[in-house]
């Protein structure tokens, strides 16, 4: 086969690290739609706050799938924006919350032993034997879950974006045959996410811009990568029933 043919079979390279962290900064108006985001961060203490975040990053995830210009779409769609937000949100829960309730058990197994020790002089033998090991066990477990589930969920809310059904995001099997088939671009996608997490930390300890500034950044990239990573597949396909 020749390097022509073999050239047009292969998948795109994926998102590109370095514009991953550039792009927001290529649309003309960013200063007043960062602003708008800022507001919304402002508001992530409140769930309200979470979901516009979510819904404007799926919407960026939508528009760079499409290729559709100015870079960062706008905030103009409140209402859908909210709508697809509670979405995101209730894919995100979805993943997330079985680690939650085994995160909360393993914080009232150590409050229940703390609170054993304070009321017994001595622990039974027993207990400290197995029961530290197991703490640490599960805490170690627990890390690895969480980090699994966060390199996942990217891949649930591509093919989300790519069949617009909800449960496609659900479709394990067929999530993890996208992570498959494009091991090496959703890895670079990977990175650039874990990347802007850091680089929005340090943007707050190293140059003070703010946590909530930081934090609409970071929504961005997430958004951009899961719409490069839609465009893998030919970007999106007809919805189905």
């Amino acid at each position: 086969m020749s390097d022509t043919a073999m050239s047009s079979t292969s998948s795109p390279p994926g998102p590109d690290l370095t514009k991953a962290f550039t792009f927001f900064f290529e649309d003309p108006n960013w200063v007043p739609k960062l602003l708008v985001g800022t507001l919304f961060a402002l508001l992530t203490p409140f769930v309200i706050g979470v979901i516009f975040l979510a819904g404007y990053s799926l919407a960026l995830a939508r528009h760079t799938m499409r290729q559709a210009g100015p870079t960062l779409p706008e905030w103009d769609d409140l209402p859908g924006i909210f709508i697809e937000g509670l979405k995101g949100f209730a894919i995100s829960i979805a993943h997330k919350l079985p680690l939650v309730v085994l995160s909360v058990l393993m914080i009232l197994a150590v409050a229940g032993g703390a609170l054993m020790n304070r009321q017994s002089e001595s622990l039974p033998d027993g207990l400290l034997y197995y029961g530290l090991p197991a703490i640490l066990g599960g805490s170690f477990l627990l890390s690895v879950l969480w980090l699994a589930v966060a390199a996942y969920v990217p891949a649930a809310f591509v093919r989300f974006i790519q069949t617009d059904r909800l449960g496609a995001a659900f479709e394990v099997m067929n999530n993890f045959a996208f992570i498959r088939k494009h091991s090496s671009a959703y890895l670079h996608g990977i990175l650039a996410i874990v990347l802007a997490g850091f680089i929005g930390q340090l943007g707050v300890i190293v140059f003070c811009i703010g946590v909530f500034p930081s934090m609409f950044w970071s929504a961005c990239v997430m958004g951009y990568v899961v719409g490069e990573l839609a465009r893998l597949d030919g970007g999106a396909r007809p919805s189905q029933a």
